[in-house]
C-alpha cells in the first residue's frame, strides 16, 4: 500500500497548493473503508508556503491511515486521496434557495463550513450524498437540505463542538475535488474523473468493448448473488442507511432472471472469445442461482388454469407483463441451456402462459392489463403501457421457438392496435424489442415505420437526459438492430428514414451507453454508503435515493449486453452506403466529430498512415499528440495535403493546416484506424483470404492476388503491413467493388488481426523457428498462428500445409472452430499433393484424382508449395483451373523475395537472386536448396549470407546448422555478414576449408565486394531484413 500512496504523492507534488484564489487548496481529504462499513473521512492541512516532498506527504498519509484503521474491524481495502480543484464563496441562505434548481441527489459538489479547531469543515460531494444530507425524501423532487442528517453527519465527522450555526448569512464554500482511488486488495489505483456529470468515480477515457464486458461480468455476478436459497431475490436496497426494500414483485423477478440469463450468456461468450479465462466455479454458481430463481417462479409464482397459466403477483392479481417476461425467461433459458432435460416441460408451460396472454386480448387487438387471480375478472383495463410491448415481445420470442401461428396472429392484431392508437409516443423499449422480432418473420414497411417513430423526436432526450435512465440504452440498441434489418429492404429505407437523423441517433446511443457508468457502484462510490458490500458492483438510480433494485440492475445489464453486441460489430455496417468512408459514417465509426466538415458528396479512396502508401483522395492519419513516432507527423500531413489528400484525422483540437481541408477530431488515433478498417471489412461482400506462416506469406499473398485477377478483381496487402494497424489501413484502402481481398496476417496480435480481417479463407503456409525471442517454442508459434481461426465463421475454409510438423495440433483447432480443412504439400495424406517436382514442370494431384502440370516462371520447390495453396483455393471454390494455372505461370517474385534479375556491378555483368527481405531457418533452407539445384557453373556461384535474427536461446544452434548446410554448397565463395554467422557458422566453414570471407556489417561488405564478385556470377542474397542485404545489388533500369 505504501508504494501506491508514494506513487500518488509523486503526482501530487506538482499540485499548486498555494493557489491564492482557492482558500481550500492546502487541504488533503483522505477517505478509507474496509469494504464492510461506511468510509471514515479525515482532512488535514498542508503548511502554507512550505514545499512538501512526496516522501513526507506519503508518511503523513500513511500515519493518518494507521489512525483510521483503528476505526475498522477489518483491514482497510479502499482509499481515496483528494484535493480541492476550486472553491466558491456563498452565504448559507442563498445556497439553500439555489438547491431547488437541482434534481434531488444531483447537486455534485462539496460544502465547507467555517471551523473552530480547523480552518474549514469540509464535506465532500460523496459524503453529502451518501449520508442523505441533501435528500428530503421521495416526495421532494429537488435537492434540499435535510438538517437532521446533515447535523448528525457533521457531529460524527468533525465533532459537535464545531457544529455550524446555520444562519442564513453564514459564509460557506462550494468546492469540487480531484484525486485518486486506491484498491488495496488489487494493488492498483485509478485517477478520479472531474468531468461534469462523471465526477467521483474512476476516469474512463474510452468506453469500449473491454469496459462494457467488465461491467457486464461484475453486474451479472452481483445480480446472481441477490438470489437467496429459497429462489427469491433480495429485492433491493436504499443504501444510505442499508435499508432493505421489504416489498416484492414477481414480474420483476421474472424479468430480472431473463437479464441474468443474458449476462450469463455474455460471460460465457467472453470466455469463448478468449477475453478472459474460464472460472468454472463462478459460472456454476451463477447457473445454480439462475436455476433457483427459475424454480421459484415455476413452483411458487405460476398458477395453472387448465389450458392457461398465469403468474400470480402481489395483491393476488395477474399482470399481462408478468406472463410475458416469464416466457422471455424460459425461452432464454432454453437458448442458453439447449440440452436441459426440462425443455419439454418448459415449452408446455410457455404455451399455457402464451394462451393466458391471448385470452387477455380484446377483439380490437388491445390487451387487458390486470386480472383478479381468483376469478379472472378484469381488475384494470389499462395500467402501464410497458405491458403491451412485453406481451408482444414474449409471444414473438416463443413464436421463434415453436412456430405456432397463434402467437404471431395475436401479435399482428396487437400491432394493428398499437399503430392505430399511436403507441409509439411512449417511446417504449419493449415495443422496440418486439418490433425487431416481428420483422424477422413479417418484414412489412408499416412495422419498420412504427419502430422509427418510436425513436424519432426522442434522440435529444436519449443523449442529454441527466438521469441514467437505462431503458433508453435498451431502446437504442434494439432500434440499432432494426436499422440493420432495414438495410435488407432498400425499397422501404428511403421513405421510412426520411428526415430521420441516423448520425445523431448513433451519437446519442454511444453517449447514453457511456453515461450509464454514472449509475454503477464502483468501490470508490460504494465505500461511502453504510454497507458497501451489499451494493458493490450493482447499478443504482441516483434520484431514487441511490436505490439498487433487481429491476434497476436488470435494465442496465440488458442495455449493456445489447451495446456489447453492437460494439462487437464495431460499426453499424451499411447504415448509409457500401463504402463507409464518407461524411456521415466516419464520425460514427471513429466516435469523433468534424472540426472542419466536408461537403456532402465528399468521399475517401483510402487511408494513409505512412507516406509511402499515399495516393490522392486518401485520408491522412496524423500522429497523436502523445506519440513521438508512428503515423504522419504534421510536416508530412501538410506536404501530402498539397498533393491532393482528402482530409485529416487528428486528436489535436487546435490543429491547423496549410490547406482548407476536412478535419476529423477523434479521441484515440489507433482505435479510430482500427474501427475504420473494420468498417471497411464489414461493408465488403467479397471473399477475404488471410495468409499467415513463418515464411512465404508475402509471396503467397502476391501469388494469390495475381492469380485471382485472372478470374475477377483482387486487392492485396501493400507494404507487408501485416499487424493490426497495417491490416486496418490496407482494408480501408481496398476497393469495395473487388471480388477478393488477400491479406497478409502476422503472428503478432493475431487475435486482433483476425477480428479485423474475419477471413472467409485462411492459409497457413508453414511453421518454423522465427521470432523465438518472443514466442519461445515452435509449438507456441503454431498455436499463435492458429489463432487466425478465431475470427472465422463456422463452415469457413482453412487451408493448411500438410507438411507442417504441428499439423495435427493446428488441424484440431480448425475443426474445433467448425472449419472445413483442406491440405496441401508433399505429405502422403495431403489433399492437394506434390507428386513430382523439378525446376521446369511439377505434377500436382487433386482430391478428385485428376492431375495438373504446373509451370512457374520462377524456380524453387518453396514457390511450388506456395502455388499449391493457390490451387487449393481454386479447387475448393470451383474456379477455372486452366485460367488459374495460367495465372500462376506468369507470376514473378516481388523484390527481396526470390526476385531474379541481371545487373552490372563495377562494370561486370552479373545475375542476382535477391531473397534478403527476411530469413529464418526454414526460408534459408528453401533458398539454399533452390540455389543448389540451379544449373550454373560452381565457379560462378556466390553466396552472400547474413544473420537470421530473433531466434532466441537456440540462435547458435540454428546458425551452426546453417554453417553445415553452407559447407556442402558447391560455390566459389561465401560471404558472411553479421555477428552470429561470423561467430558460429564460420567455424564450420573453416573446418570444411571453404572459401569464405567475414564482415561485421553491410558497409564493410560493400568495400570488399568488388574483390569478391566476378563477371557472369550468380549471386544469392539471403538474411534477415535488418542485416541490410535487401537491395544491396540493384536491378538495372
Amino acid at each position: 500500500m505504501e508504494k501506491l500512496v508514494l506513487d500518488i504523492c509523486n503526482t501530487l507534488k506538482n499540485h499548486k497548493v498555494n493557489n491564492l484564489s482557492n482558500p481550500l487548496s492546502q487541504v488533503i481529504i483522505l477517505s478509507a473503508s474496509d469494504g464492510v462499513e461506511r468510509a471514515k473521512v479525515k482532512t488535514f492541512w498542508l503548511a502554507e508556503k512550505i514545499t512538501i516532498t512526496a516522501e513526507d506527504l506519503c508518511k503523513e498519509i500513511i500515519s493518518h491511515l494507521t489512525s483510521l484503521q483503528t476505526k475498522f474491524e477489518n483491514p482497510i481495502k479502499y482509499i481515496r486521496i483528494e484535493w480541492t480543484l476550486n472553491a466558491t464563496s456563498m452565504e448559507w441562505g442563498k445556497f439553500k434557495s439555489d438547491l431547488s434548481r437541482y434534481k434531488r441527489n444531483y447537486f455534485r459538489a462539496g460544502i465547507a463550513f467555517k471551523g473552530k479547531r480547523e480552518p474549514w469543515l469540509l464535506l465532500t460531494e460523496m459524503e453529502l450524498n451518501a449520508n442523505a444530507c441533501l435528500y428530503a425524501g421521495a416526495d421532494e423532487v429537488s435537492a434540499c437540505v435535510n438538517q437532521n442528517n446533515l447535523m448528525r453527519y457533521i457531529k460524527a465527522r468533525h465533532g459537535s463542538s464545531q457544529m455550524p450555526a446555520f444562519t442564513d448569512n453564514e459564509n460557506i464554500f462550494i468546492f469540487q475535488t480531484a484525486g485518486f482511488f486506491l484498491d488495496v486488495e488489487k494493488n492498483d489505483y485509478y485517477q478520479l474523473d472531474t468531468q461534469p456529470r462523471y465526477q467521483g468515480h474512476r476516469k474512463i477515457d474510452a468506453f469500449g468493448l473491454d469496459e462494457v464486458q467488465e461491467l457486464i461480468r461484475l453486474s451479472t455476478t452481483y445480480l446472481a448473488k441477490q438470489v437467496k436459497e429459497n429462489g427469491i431475490y433480495e429485492y433491493g436496497y436504499f443504501p444510505y442507511f442499508d435499508r432493505v426494500i421489504p416489498t416484492y414483485n414477481r414480474l420483476r423477478h421474472a424479468s430480472s432472471t431473463y437479464a441474468l440469463l443474458e449476462g450469463y450468456e455474455s460471460y460465457c461468450q467472453q470466455v469463448e472469445d478468449g477475453v478472459l479465462s474460464v472460472d468454472e466455479h463462478l459460472l456454476n454458481e451463477i447457473k445454480q442461482q439462475i436455476d433457483k430463481a427459475l424454480d421459484y417462479l415455476l413452483t411458487r409464482a405460476i398458477r395453472d388454469y387448465g389450458e392457461k397459466a398465469y403468474v400470480i403477483d402481489t395483491g393476488n392479481e395477474i399482470k399481462l407483463g408478468a406472463n410475458a417476461v416469464a416466457i422471455l425467461a424460459l425461452t432464454k433459458y432454453l437458448m442458453v441451456f439447449p440440452d436441459t432435460p426440462k425443455k419439454k416441460h418448459y415449452l408446455m408451460l410457455c404455451e399455457k402462459l402464451a394462451c393466458g396472454i391471448c385470452a387477455m386480448q380484446k377483439e380490437n387487438g388491445a390487451f387487458v392489463h390486470v386480472l383478479n387471480a381468483d376469478d379472472l375478472s378484469i381488475k384494470e383495463e389499462t395500467r402501464i403501457i410497458y405491458y403491451d410491448g412485453e406481451a408482444a415481445f414474449g409471444l414473438m420470442r416463443l413464436y421463434g421457438v415453436m412456430q405456432d401461428k397463434r402467437w404471431l396472429d395475436c401479435v399482428v392484431s396487437a400491432f394493428d392496435y398499437f399503430i392505430a392508437n399511436k403507441h409509439e409516443k411512449a417511446h417504449d423499449h419493449w415495443l422496440s424489442y418486439c418490433s425487431n422480432e416481428l420483422v424477422k418473420y413479417l418484414p412489412e414497411k408499416k412495422y419498420f415505420a412504427f419502430a422509427v417513430r418510436n425513436v424519432d423526436g426522442y434522440i435529444s432526450f436519449i443523449r442529454n437526459r441527466i438521469t441514467t435512465f437505462p431503458t433508453l440504452l435498451e431502446l437504442s440498441v434494439a432500434f440499432h438492430q432494426m436499422l440493420m434489418k432495414l438495410e435488407e429492404f432498400p425499397e422501404y429505407k428511403k421513405e421510412v428514414l426520411a428526415n430521420f437523423d441516423v448520425l445523431a441517433f448513433y451519437d446519442a446511443l454511444h453517449n447514453r451507453a457511456k453515461y450509464l457508468v454514472n449509475g454503477f457502484f464502483f468501490p470508490e462510490v460504494a465505500m461511502f454508503f453504510k454497507k458497501p458490500q451489499t451494493i458493490l458492483y450493482g447499478f443504482f438510480i441516483r434520484h431514487h435515493a441511490f436505490r439498487v433494485r433487481i429491476d434497476d440492475v436488470e435494465h442496465y445489464l440488458s442495455g449493456l449486453v445489447g451495446y456489447q453486441k453492437l460494439l462487437k460489430e464495431t460499426i453499424h455496417q451499411n447504415v448509409y452506403e457500401k463504402n463507409p468512408l464518407n461524411k456521415w459514417r466516419l464520425p460514427e465509426i471513429t466516435n469523433g466529430r468534424w472540426l472542419v466538415p466536408p461537403k456532402d458528396e465528399w468521399r475517401v479512396a483510402g487511408l494513409c498512415a505512412w507516406p509511402k502508401n499515399f495516393k490522392a483522395d486518401y485520408l491522412l492519419v496524423e500522429r497523436s499528440k502523445s506519440m513521438t513516432q508512428g503515423y504522419l507527423p504534421r510536416v508530412s500531413v501538410n506536404a501530402l495535403l498539397k498533393r491532393g489528400a482528402a482530409g485529416v484525422i487528428t486528436d489535436d483540437e487546435t490543429a491547423t493546416y496549410t490547406t482548407d481541408t476536412p478535419v476529423l477530431l477523434v479521441k484515440d488515433i489507433r482505435r479510430a484506424v482500427l474501427n475504420i478498417g473494420l468498417a471497411a471489412r464489414n461493408a465488403f461482400n467479397g471473399k477475404v483470404i488471410g495468409v499467415t506462416g513463418s515464411a512465404g506469406k508475402t509471396t503467397t499473398v502476391c501469388m494469390l492476388a495475381h492469380t485471382l485477377n485472372q478470374i475477377g478483381r483482387a486487392e492485396q496487402t501493400r507494404a507487408s503491413a501485416n499487424l493490426p494497424i497495417g491490416i486496418a489501413w490496407n482494408m480501408a484502402s481496398m476497393a469495395q467493388s473487388a471480388d477478393f481481398w488477400v491479406l497478409e496476417m502476422a503472428i503478432g496480435n493475431m487475435n486482433l488481426n483476425t477480428q479485423l480481417a474475419q477471413p472467409d479463407v485462411s492459409v497457413i503456409t508453414n511453421i518454423a523457428p522465427a521470432h523465438l525471442e518472443y514466442h519461445e517454442t515452435v509449438e507456441n508459434i503454431a498455436l499463435k498462428k492458429a489463432r487466425i481461426f478465431n475470427g472465422m465463421k463456422k463452415g469457413s475454409l482453412a487451408i493448411i500445409c500438410r507438411d507442417i510438423p504441428q499439423f495435427e495440433l493446428i488441424s484440431a483447432l480448425a475443426k474445433e472452430k467448425g472449419l472445413v480443412v483442406l491440405t496441401y504439400g508433399e505429405h502422403s495424406q495431403a489433399d492437394i499433393k506434390l507428386l513430382a517436382y523439378n525446376n521446369e514442370v511439377s505434377t500436382i494431384g487433386l482430391p478428385d484424382g485428376s492431375r495438373i502440370k504446373l509451370t512457374l516462371a520462377v524456380g524453387g520447390k518453396h514457390f511450388v508449395l506456395n502455388a499449391m495453396a493457390v490451387l487449393a483455393v481454386s479447387y475448393y471454390f470451383h474456379f477455372d483451373m486452366k485460367k488459374m494455372s495460367q495465372g500462376l505461370s506468369s507470376f514473378l517474385p516481388v523484390q527481396g523475395r526470390g526476385e531474379r534479375f541481371n545487373t552490372k556491378f563495377s562494370g561486370r555483368e552479373i545475375e542476382v537472386i535477391d531473397d534478403a527481405y527476411n530469413a529464418n531457418p526454414l526460408s534459408m533452407s528453401a533458398s539454399l536448396a533452390h540455389f543448389a539445384q540451379l544449373e550454373y557453373p560452381a565457379e560462378n556461384k556466390v553466396l552472400i549470407i547474413g544473420d537470421m535474427l530473433e531466434l532466441g536461446a537456440d540462435s547458435d544452434k540454428y546458425h551452426y546448422e546453417l554453417g553445415e548446410r553452407l559447407a556442402k554448397m558447391n560455390v566459389r565463395h561465401i560471404a558472411l555478414v553479421g555477428k552470429s554467422v561470423s561467430r558460429v557458422a564460420v567455424n564450420v566453414l573453416k573446418q570444411a576449408q571453404c572459401r569464405y570471407s567475414v564482415f561485421e556489417n553491410v558497409e564493410a561488405l560493400k568495400l570488399a565486394l568488388p574483390n569478391i564478385l566476378e563477371a557472369k556470377d550468380l549471386v544469392l542474397l539471403k538474411a534477415s531484413n535488418s542485416i541490410g542485404l535487401n537491395g544491396l545489388l540493384q536491378k538495372q533500369h
